[in-house]
Order: C-alpha cells, then structure tokens, then sequence
C-alpha cells in the first residue's frame, strides 16, 4: 500500500503526538454538539496530519499541534495555490485546520478563505463544468468494454453495469446480480456497496440493458459468492485489481482524459436526452462551444421548464439521490435561462451508436 506524505516525513513520535491530541475530538462534530460520522473522523485525522507533513517539507517542523501559528497556515495556503490546487480540496483542508484550531483554543489561527485568496479562485460550482462523460472525451464505452473483455471479463461486466445502468464502481464490484432482479423482471435493486447504504431501483428500458444484466448473472454465477467481484477477493483487494486494470487500460486522468466514474456521467446525461428528448445543458454548452467555460448554456427551442425539471427528477432518482439539483453534477445546469423563452434552435438526442458487445 501507498505510504501517506505523513508516513513518509513525519517521526513516529511526531504522528503518536498528533494522534494522541486529536483522538478525542474525531468523532465530535466542529459544533461541540452531536457526533459526526466516522468517515468525517477520518478524514480530519488525513487532512491534520497531511498539513503537519507539508509544513515539514517546507522546512516548519513542529514537533507539537499547539505550535501551530497563522505563518504556518498562510505557508499551506501559498504552497497549495502554486500547487495549483482544485476550491475543494482548498475549503477541505481549510476547514479542517479550522476545526484543529478550535480544540487547541486557538481560532484565531485560521482565517477566513477570502483572507487567504481571492472569492472567485475558491468558489465552488454546484453544476459541472466540464463534460467528464467518455464519449465526451473521445473514448467509445462499447469499444472499450470489448477490448476490457479480451482482457479480464468480470472487469468488462463491472464496465457494463456502470455504462448501462449508471452504477458507481463500487456497486458493480459487490453486485450480487442473482439477488438484484424485481418487478417482474422490469427492474434492479441496488442496495449492495451504495453510497450511504441507502438501496434504489433502475427500470431495464431497453435490450442493450436487459443483455447486459443477462451477461453479469451468467458470470457472477461462476463464483461462489455470486458477486461480480472476484471469487480470490475482498472488496479492498477487488478495488485495487480494479483499479490496476484501469490504468492497464489507461483510464485515468493522466493517460486517456476520463476515470471509470465518467461511465455514470454518460448514463446519465443519456437518460436525461431520453427523458426530455434533448441534449443535457452540458452536451448543449459544448455545442457551443462553450467547452469547460464560464457561460452557463442556453436553453434548446422547445424544452419547458417542467420538462427539464421531470427529467432531472428521474436522473436523481436513478442514481440514488434525493435532491434533483444533485443532476447538475453530471450534466451541468441552465441556470435562470428556463425563466425565459428559450432561443436557441439546438438539435436534439444524437442517433444511438452502431457498436454493439458481445454479451457472452
């Protein structure tokens, strides 16, 4: 396993310290009142120690959290805007120094984002801005299921689920796909690696889906656990061969432009064209040419404000949320432009691809 920056820099003396210091706060929410989930513990005790190790790369090596001092945070500050880093990972680790600082006594430490950079470099955007889908980025989803195929099928079937049915990685890994059918056949359950643990059901619409599902139960049913996850695997080592074959396929960022989470980004930008019978804002904004921009999109000729809305319900739904404006994250927003008439004449649903899978 990957040692943490912490791991790496900091002394054993120094890490026992952090954690001796911090273990009775993890659990309390920033408040005092109520306790947080653990996840949140976590990540406050990643987000501490990561600073504390940055601050030792930098040449401030505290050997205590009540050392801590506003130079130390302005340095992480400077360090991580030439680093060029992302508003949220800037607001998550602002927040948890803040946190630290308050069970130290001492608030003052931290300041306010905007003393530290201007509003508009650590503003965060609701609605995506970038087409992260694969297509978007000049990768054929069928054509690279087909080529994953040649190469592990289970990693192939996990990419089936996620390009069809708009499961997260997670839930096609742990897929018990001979527990999943209801409804007389109409539909799945997803309740098996959900985010939350919260269960949710994806209508089958079409025979590219209904295939698809047929290809995941004959697999899974070669396993004596009868999920799609590798027999030989826990989830974690399930998730590391995962993702080893994901970089084989050059699915990442750095390599081909898209993650495995694009697949659910195109599901879903596909189910709002069939939902509304046009293109997602975000699909209209690079029509365009707007690409990853700063000008919110204008509404195609024809597309009522209910009629974005109904689709954006049935987007959230499906992929397990309970807010509809949660769709924006997928397929970007329109902003205020359905108050008004609409004015441009966009097209809409493109023709289906001609690809199709060999689902056996």
């Amino acid at each position: 396993m990957k040692k943490s920056l912490a791991a790496k820099v900091l002394p054993k003396s120094v890490q026992d310290d952090i954690d001796r210091q911090i273990e009775p706060h993890l659990k309390v929410r920033a408040s005092g009142v109520g306790l947080c989930s653990t996840k949140t513990g976590k990540e406050r005790r990643m987000h501490i120690r990561a600073s504390v190790a940055q601050l030792w790369v930098l040449g401030y090596r505290i050997l205590k959290l009540a050392s801590l001092s506003p130079k130390h945070v302005q340095a992480l500050m400077s360090y991580w805007e030439k680093e060029g880093r992302s508003a949220e990972f800037l607001h998550n680790r602002l927040s948890a120094l803040r946190t630290l600082a308050g069970w130290l006594g001492k608030r003052n430490v931290v300041l306010d984002m905007e003393d530290y950079f201007p509003k508009e470099r650590t503003q965060r955007h609701a609605a995506t801005r970038v087409n992260l889908s694969w297509s978007a980025n000049g990768v054929d989803p069928l054509k690279m299921i087909e080529f994953a195929k040649s190469i592990d099928e289970r990693l192939a079937v996990m990419l089936s689920l996620q390009h069809f049915f708009g499961l997260r990685v997670k839930e096609s890994i742990e897929m018990r796909p001979g527990n999943a059918l209801i409804d007389g056949g109409r539909a799945i359950e997803v309740f098996e690696g959900t985010k939350g643990g919260k269960p949710r059901q994806v209508p089958i619409r079409n025979e590219a889906q209904r295939e698809a599902f047929a290809w995941a139960c004959r697999v899974a049913t070669e396993g004596r656990i009868k999920r799609l996850r590798w027999p030989d695997c826990t989830w974690l080592q399930a998730q590391g061969r995962f993702y080893g074959f994901m970089r084989r396929l050059m699915i990442t960022k750095d390599q081909l432009g898209v993650t495995p989470h694009g697949l659910r980004h195109g599901n879903l930008q596909r189910l709002y064209r069939e939902e509304s019978g046009f293109l997602s804002p975000i699909e209209v904004a690079a029509s365009n040419q707007y690409g990853t921009a700063v000008a919110l999109p204008i509404p195609p000729l024809g597309l009522t404000r209910e009629n974005h809305l109904q689709a954006c319900r049935t987007v959230s739904r499906e992929a397990g949320h309970v807010r509809t404006g949660i769709g924006a994250s997928y397929f970007a927003s329109y902003g205020h432009g359905l108050r008004k008439e609409p004015r441009l004449d966009n097209e809409s649903v493109p023709p289906p691809t001609s690809m199709k899978v060999t689902f056996e």
